[in-house]
């Protein structure tokens, strides 16, 4: 028996015997061609110099010779290509151990050089197929292995002088070769070759000695190998081997025991045969034991395909009954009462379990039952309803499922399902989910009971909301509107700075509310109270409630405003009267005081006068008459202050009224070059009030505009108006002038108050008209627009008022 080492050392000494030959046919080739191609080289090299010696004679040394000899003069050792070049190789290689070159011809003048029979098959080749110029090959001549290289040689027009006609040939010639060999040849035809002999039976057999040491040198180390193969096969693949082949009997010993059951009995050479031998058995037990495992796997089939079928069933209720959450979910969102709710419900839960009728019994007096199909005759609920309501008890009979309906806590009703009488009934197997679908209805009801209470609550609040007489908004914290009722959209749109644009969020103007992110005197979180002055002469009483916002929201904030210009006005209208009381108390009893004793000076000034004679005595005396006068009207105006008599109810014509002014007072503009423009619309109602008290505050008014405006360049207007419910008529008096200080704007009505220069005026003046406007149940105002502007406003005069007019 052979071994299994035996057999792969054996196979393995063949491979690599076979290869070495290869590698050595591979060496021989390639010495072989490498000595090709330096012959070749060296003969290219010998036939380029015989190129070059014969076209030297051709071109240049031939033309010079007939040049320098006589016609008929032929030197042959100068002007034959044959002759020369024959000579010039032959003495370059005298010995021809490198090589030989023959230059020979058929029919040769010179007998030497007559091709032979090599030769001339060499010729023939070139005749046979003119478009070769060159053959080179390693051949046998004369029983020497050589390398030989050659080209054809042919007749050119120059040669045939030589070579053609011999009455044309050089008589040098004829003397020396005769007329008969070498003659009457023609352009192109091939006559002879130049042929380079190279031996070559030297290196071939250098060639082969280099081969046989390189088979010798491989066949050494193919036996080191070998036996450096056997030493390590044997320690890595027999031993392993070994190994399992005693495992196989170890743990497998009837397997490895048993024949194995093949077509064709496999004898035990080696190791790798009784592994296959103890794996082949093993794997018939394998077999066996598979069909047996097939076997069951059908049986197993069956029993997954029937359990799987009974899953998809169950799978496809429970699908059910999640889109049956899923519609009582939907049916909240689209309900607005419980009828809907539950005439939708009764339907979806009915046709889920198969039931013919559904009914639910409200458990709050009062809630009443709703059937499916509605106006179906559905059997009463049982006596104990409501004990099985309270227990939560779930009562499933032979067709009928008392289902209780409740949250967490709560009762609310109860779900009675009516099954046909031929059909199944109930499933007593459903039993978590009968009490599910009631626990969802449960939720659902009270959710719709809270979105209900919600949306009444909404709409309570919402009412309230816009119920409210001032505006009332709920901003972010960049002023923009969330909510807000009618008066405060009211608001916002008569002091919008800017129409909003499409999309924007209409804000309330900051002058209104404020900065709502920086509280000014109070925490982040306290309300803000203020009260704002619009242009206009608007106030409002605005108070901002902040609101709390969850982290990383925007803050939010109430603003409640309350329009106070008319109090505001009544508050300093009561002020300003305080004071002209209190300050009128005093004037009149100052002028009481001060008036007699300014009548004693008086009189003893004039006393003075008849008695003076003196100029200086005289101009003195004047200035004391003088203070005293100026005396005597601060006292009058004071008087007039405290005690003014009495205002005529009217009617007054404001128009007759207004252009007797201008008329008066144009002349004294023109004089300070100003201008007065009068603009007093037709039609303007009468106002209740006293002519002469309203002339006296219009000239007043006039007058302190003449003395403000700039001369040359003033311009004062005097404007009347009525209000558009003709309920009261309005005055303006303005001018161009430099305005009034804002810091005293708040003062110009105080008596003794003036900003005109020391004794120009008392600064009685406009208190004066602040009264007289009170008494006639009017007011007077002052602004600055492009300078000062006084508006007066009166009652118009309507009724018994009116008719009183002259």
């Amino acid at each position: 028996m052979k071994s299994l080492k035996h057999r792969f050392l054996v196979g393995l000494s063949v491979s690599m015997a076979a290869l070495g030959v290869f590698f050595a046919v591979l060496l021989s080739m390639n010495l072989r061609d490498q000595l090709v191609t330096d012959t070749e080289h060296k003969a290219s090299l010998v036939l380029s110099q015989v190129e070059a010696v014969q076209a030297y004679v051709r071109e240049v040394l031939r033309p010079s010779m007939y040049d320098l000899l006589p016609p008929d003069a032929f030197l042959l050792e100068a002007m034959s290509t044959s002759f020369v070049t024959r000579k010039v190789m032959s003495d370059h290689n005298a010995l021809g151990d490198q090589f030989r070159y023959r230059r020979v011809a058929m029919g040769a003048r010179n007998p030497d050089y007559e091709a032979d029979a090599f030769e001339r098959g060499v010729m023939a080749r070139f005749a046979v197929d003119p478009d070769v110029t060159r053959i080179e090959e390693i051949t046998q001549r004369n029983g020497e292995e050589v390398f030989v290289a050659a080209r054809p040689v042919r007749f050119e027009p120059s040669c045939l002088r030589c070579h053609g006609d011999p009455a044309d040939a050089p008589k040098a010639l004829i003397e020396r070769y005769g007329d008969t060999r070498g003659f009457w040849r023609h352009s192109g035809e091939l006559f002879g070759l130049d042929m380079v002999t190279v031996p070559v039976a030297g290196a071939l057999g250098q060639i082969k000695g280099k081969t046989m040491g390189f088979l010798s040198l491989f066949a050494l180390g193919l036996a080191a190998f070998y036996l450096t193969l056997q030493v390590f096969f044997d320690r890595l693949v027999v031993v392993n081997l070994r190994r399992a082949t005693d495992v196989l009997r170890r743990y497998f010993p009837k397997e490895v025991a048993e024949t194995p059951k093949t077509a064709v009995p496999v004898a035990v050479e080696d190791e790798i045969e009784e592994i296959y031998a103890g794996i082949d058995a093993m794997a018939s037990r394998l077999k066996e034991a598979r069909e047996n495992i097939e076997d069951h796997a059908q049986n197993l089939e069956r029993k997954v395909a029937d359990r799987t079928l009974e899953l998809a069933r169950e799978a496809d209720e429970r699908r059910s009954d999640v889109s049956l959450f899923v519609e009582l979910l939907s049916i909240l969102n689209f309900s607005q009462t419980r009828s809907e709710l539950l005439g939708a419900a009764l339907a979806r839960v009915a046709g889920r379990f198969g039931a013919s009728e559904a009914a639910y019994e409200c458990e709050f007096s009062g809630g009443g039952s709703v059937t499916w199909p509605e106006g179906a005759d559905v059997p009463p609920p049982p006596g104990n309803w409501r004990a099985l309501l309270a227990a939560g008890e779930l009562v499933l009979a032979d067709h009928t499922a008392l289902i209780p309906v409740r949250t967490t806590d709560v009762s609310r009703g109860l779900l009675r399902l009516y099954f046909p009488k031929d059909g199944p009934g109930p499933d007593p197997q459903a039993e978590d989910l009968y009490r599910a679908i009631g626990h969802q209805l449960g939720i659902a009801l009270e959710n719709l009971d809270a979105i209900n209470s919600l949306l009444a609550q909404n709409t309570l609040l919402a009412s309230i909301f816009d119920g409210i007489s001032d505006p009332l908004a709920l901003i972010d914290s960049a002023s923009g509107i969330i909510l807000a009722n009618e008066p405060a959209r009211e608001l916002a749109r008569a002091l919008e700075d800017r129409p909003a644009r499409p999309g924007e969020t209409p804000r309330l103007p900051a002058r209104l509310v404020g900065d709502p992110i920086h509280a000014a005197d109070a925490g982040p979180d306290a309300p803000v109270a203020t009260t704002v002055a619009l242009d206009g002469g608007r106030s409002f009483a605005v108070a901002r409630y902040p609101l709390a916002s969850p982290s990383g929201h925007s803050r939010r904030f109430v603003v409640y405003a309350r329009e106070n210009t008319a109090e505001r006005r009544m508050l300093e209208q009561l002020r300003q009267t305080e004071k002209l009381v209190a300050v009128g108390k005093l004037a009149a009893g100052l002028a009481h005081e001060i008036n007699n004793p300014l009548g004693v000076i008086a009189c003893y000034a004039e006393l003075l006068r008849q008695s003076l004679v003196e100029p200086q005595a005289l101009d003195d005396l004047a200035v004391i008459e003088r203070h005293a006068v100026m005396a005597k009207k601060v006292l009058r105006d004071l008087l007039d202050f405290a005690r003014p008599r009495p205002a005529k109810p009217g009617p007054c014509d404001i128009k007759a009224l207004l252009s007797g002014l201008a008329r008066i007072f144009d002349v004294q503009a023109q004089s300070r070059h100003s201008s007065l423009c009068l603009d007093v619309p037709e039609g303007i109602p009468l106002a209740k009030a006293d002519a002469g008290a309203l002339e006296q505050v219009l000239s007043n008014l006039l007058l302190n505009a003449l003395d403000a405006v700039e001369p040359g360049q003033g311009r004062i207007t005097l404007a009347a108006a009525a209000a558009e419910d003709g309920g009261q008529v309005s005055l303006t008096v303005a001018d161009n002038g430099p305005g009034i200080p804002e810091s005293d704007l708040s003062h110009i009505f105080d008596p003794f108050f003036t900003t005109k220069e020391a004794g120009r005026g008392t600064g009685l003046g406009l208190a004066v008209a602040f009264g007289l406007m009170r008494d006639m149940g009017g007011s007077i105002e002052a602004r600055n627009n492009g300078g000062a502007v006084f508006t007066l406003t009166l009652p118009a005069c309507h009724g018994p008022c009116q008719e009183d007019a002259p």
